[in-house]
């Protein structure tokens, strides 16, 4: 570890040992390297190592780690297209971003020319764009070793947090070089996998009130996505990772964080949970406290009362079952065809099975 101009702590992998057949430093389109179209996909260990902070950190703080799939030809750009096309096209499935977006940007800004899906994809080595694609664990190519890595994960953590796990996705991210991911943070705890060049990710604390206070975190839970608002005077206590190809980083719910890709285009595995603490609960909590808010009262954070939690969670449900009927049939209709597309939900862990 060292520490870099601004103080903040920086955990760098240049010199790691990285795993066969992983990416030069900084290189490309693993499609464009000298390794076989049907590669074998790595699996086990080969896939995702065991690692004692899968336990010991999980939800709790952020930290590095290792895989496998560095430089994969799977996850060239031109078979990447051919997955957005397999993808459905509910909402958000797929999501692209076009031009170039500054570090306190809002989430969705599309400062240039829209162009399509498949003109962003095909010219994202220069175009300056972001392309999201969702619940490829579900597709028929990739599927299998995404949900290897779900399961592996899911396996390596306590008792405790694999019961708090409701259900698990993956996001694929495709970054034009030098392109920023805008400060946000999210409430399902992540798992980032850099597959192709290089990612250099600031993630600061989750349990830090002082830099994410509760009117924030309610407003995201009350749907707003721009709730986290950038604090340039605070990005000294963000703990740096430059991610090369065949290194991941962890960072917990909530934890508030930034992007920005280095020469090449780069091309990551977004491995997501939703939790019970989290989406049944915290989220209930603080959807109603924004309500109190908005009506002059000063809420108590969740974890304060537990008996206050659970009426804010029980009105939280039923405020979500008066307003559904209001939905337009479109949308309601597009909803339920959403919803009933397969997730990925974990295998139970036996002492044997271990």
């Amino acid at each position: 570890m060292v520490i870099n101009m601004h103080g903040a702590k920086v955990y760098s992998n240049q010199h790691a040992s990285r795993p066969p057949g992983a990416l030069p430093l900084g290189a490309a389109d693993p499609g464009a390297l000298a390794l076989p179209t049907g590669a074998a996909l790595p699996t086990g260990a080969a896939l995702l190592p065991a690692d004692d902070q899968f336990s010991a950190k999980f939800n709790r703080s952020d930290f590095l780690f290792d895989h496998g799939l560095g430089g994969h030809p799977l996850f060239s750009v031109s078979a990447l297209g051919e997955l957005a096309q397999r993808i459905p096209r509910y909402a958000d499935f797929v999501y692209w971003q076009n031009g170039r977006v500054q570090v306190n940007d809002k989430w969705g800004a599309n400062p240039a020319p829209r162009l399509s899906l498949e003109q962003t994809i095909a010219g994202i080595a220069h175009n300056d764009s972001l392309v999201i694609l969702k619940h490829a664990e579900q597709d028929r190519i990739y599927g299998p070793v995404l949900q290897e890595i779900l399961q592996r994960i899911y396996s390596f953590l306590s008792p405790d947090a694999r019961a708090d796990v409701i259900l698990g996705e993956s996001l694929i991210f495709l970054n034009s070089p030098h392109r920023k991911t805008a400060y946000h943070l999210d409430l399902e705890s992540n798992f980032l996998l850099q597959i192709a060049g290089v990612k250099r990710v600031r993630v600061f604390d989750c349990a830090d009130r002082t830099l994410t206070p509760h009117e924030e975190l309610e407003n995201h839970c009350g749907g707003d996505h721009n709730a986290a608002i950038y604090k340039p005077e605070r990005e000294a206590s963000a703990h740096f990772y430059e991610l090369t190809p065949g290194h991941g980083v962890h960072f917990p719910s909530t934890a508030p964080h930034w992007v920005e890709n280095g020469d090449q285009l780069s091309i990551s595995i977004n491995i997501n949970f939703d939790l019970v603490s989290v989406h049944r609960r915290m989220k209930r909590v603080y959807r109603v406290n924004r309500l109190l808010r908005r009506i002059g009262l000063e809420p108590t954070g969740p974890g304060a009362s537990e008996l206050r939690d659970r009426l804010k969670e029980t009105l939280a449900g039923g405020l979500s079952a008066v307003a559904a009927p209001f939905k337009s049939g479109a949308r309601r209709h597009e909803d339920a065809a959403a919803a009933a597309y397969p997730v990925w939900r974990p295998t139970p862990i036996t002492p044997e099975r271990r």
